[in-house]
């Protein structure tokens, strides 16, 4: 959960809360070791288990709220 200054993505809207709250189940996750926000937007099966695909999320699909930026992502992730 975190857009803003408060570190806490999922706090702009109800929805975005409520899609978040079915964990394992919820195709959005926040990276524990840098706090990018993600969608996971596809996987699949290999050898050595689910491969998944995802992308930062930088506004809430739901009610268009900035939630991170292109730039703050790549400079956590790099």
């Amino acid at each position: 959960m975190q857009p803003n200054r408060s570190g806490v993505f999922g706090t702009c809207c109800v929805d975005l809360k409520a899609a978040m709250a079915d964990v394992p189940e919820s195709t959005f996750r926040v990276e524990k070791e840098n706090g990018v926000f993600y969608l996971v937007v596809g996987y699949m099966l290999t050898e050595d288990g689910p491969a998944f695909y995802d992308q930062a999320v930088l506004f809430c699909p739901f009610c268009g709220t900035s939630l991170q930026t292109k730039e703050g992502v790549a400079a956590r992730t790099n």
